[in-house]
């Protein structure tokens, strides 16, 4: 094998793209061990693909296996993530193009959720020279994976969510107080259910039980309500709920000049971190406990953040030592436009375009409302 000095050698890319996860230390750290056992240089963009597109300074950075060999089980990502979307604009897209081509960078390793993974698929169909390999990335879990494996980062936000609720159930029964405890989850609910599940939670709301209609926010106020009714009817004026972000995004905007003005990202989705769902639901849901006399005292508090950038449970690090691996491989295999995935003791992967809809869209999971799964936790609720 040649040198990987020489100034004709190829080398690999990786770039984090969307939220923060639990476990992209380390697929960086794995990716990069792997490729430069192989010979490789490796290079990282920085900041997602925003600073390689708008030519902000020291974009690119090399990667050495003595830089990652311990972040492997470090929360955040050394090479920072943003949700800049360079397919959007075709300037910004040719000179994403021309960045890569500069930094002699024909195998990219993309870090990133559905939304990412659609980047990772215009990318490799526009652009064949450049060989593509997603790794799927979301504390969600609305991937579409093998047996219905978790998105890494979620088992980690899940632990640490459980444990953050746990606590306001302490604090609620101990200052007699109610928390609406919101999590991460724009399309699925499997963290705000599985948190609530495992925490105890009073009650948990998501996305799938407004499917094929849009709620006003009075509406998913009359839900809380009711729960809050009955359990002081029970002698218990306390409890946390938990909800899930992506309610906003079920919510029928046109009462609600909050939700109107809210800004959007580049995908065009709302900016959950300038809009709190509790922000939109408690006026509401304080008339109605006014008008029935309960003296309820309300607090909402936002959980997402708190998940996000937690160092991995060892799960999420050796699922994400395996991805890391797994793309260095599929990509030396001559693989492209691919999600790289794991299934149990096996690597595999996924083509994108198998994943795409008719629109191009990735498809996404969410929580199935038949499934026992939620039966489970729903006969844990009180509604």
């Amino acid at each position: 094998m040649s040198s990987a000095s020489e100034s004709s050698r190829k080398c690999f890319g990786i770039v984090v793209s969307g939220g923060p996860a639990p476990g992209i230390n380390s697929v960086i750290s794995s990716s990069v061990t792997e490729a430069t056992n192989r010979g490789y240089l490796v290079k990282g963009l920085v900041n997602g693909f925003r600073d390689l597109v708008l030519g902000e300074p020291n974009a690119v950075i090399d990667l050495s296996s003595e830089m990652v060999s311990n972040i492997y089980n470090k929360g955040g990502s050394i090479l920072g993530t943003s949700r800049f979307n360079p397919v959007k604009d075709k300037e910004h897209l040719d000179r994403l193009i021309e960045g890569l081509h500069h930094h002699s960078i024909d195998k990219l390793i993309v870090i990133g959720g559905e939304g990412s993974a659609y980047l990772s698929l215009k990318i490799s169909r526009l652009f064949p020279d450049i060989s593509v390999v997603h790794v799927p990335k979301t504390i969600d879990n609305d991937l579409i994976l093998p047996n219905k494996y978790p998105s890494f980062g979620f088992e980690t936000a899940l632990h640490a969510g459980t444990k953050i609720v746990e606590t306001l159930l302490e604090d609620a029964k101990t200052c007699r107080r109610w928390f609406l405890a919101t999590t991460m989850g724009r399309k699925a609910g499997f963290l705000a259910l599985g948190v609530g599940l495992s925490a105890g939670a009073t009650s948990s709301l998501i996305p799938e039980e407004f499917h094929g209609f849009s709620p006003t926010p009075g509406d998913i106020a009359a839900l809380l309500f009711s729960t809050i009714r009955k359990r002081v009817s029970m002698g218990k004026n306390y409890g946390v709920i938990v909800l899930a972000e992506g309610i906003l995004d079920c919510l029928n905007t046109s009462e609600n000049e909050l939700l109107q003005r809210a800004m959007r990202d580049d995908m065009g989705r709302i900016r959950y971190s300038q809009v709190e769902l509790g922000e939109v639901l408690i006026p509401p849901l304080k008339e109605m406990l006014k008008a029935a006399k309960l003296d309820v005292h309300m607090i909402t508090k936002n959980i997402g953040y708190e998940l996000r950038c937690c160092d991995p449970i060892s799960f999420d690090v050796e699922y994400t030592k395996f991805l890391g691996y797994g793309a260095v491989q599929h990509l030396l295999g001559g693989n492209s436009g691919i999600m790289v995935t794991r299934d149990f003791d096996k690597l595999g992967f996924i083509p994108l375009e198998a994943m795409a809809g008719a629109d191009g869209i990735i498809k996404s999971r969410g929580v199935d409302l038949s499934s026992d799964l939620y039966r489970v936790a729903r006969s844990f609720m009180i509604r």
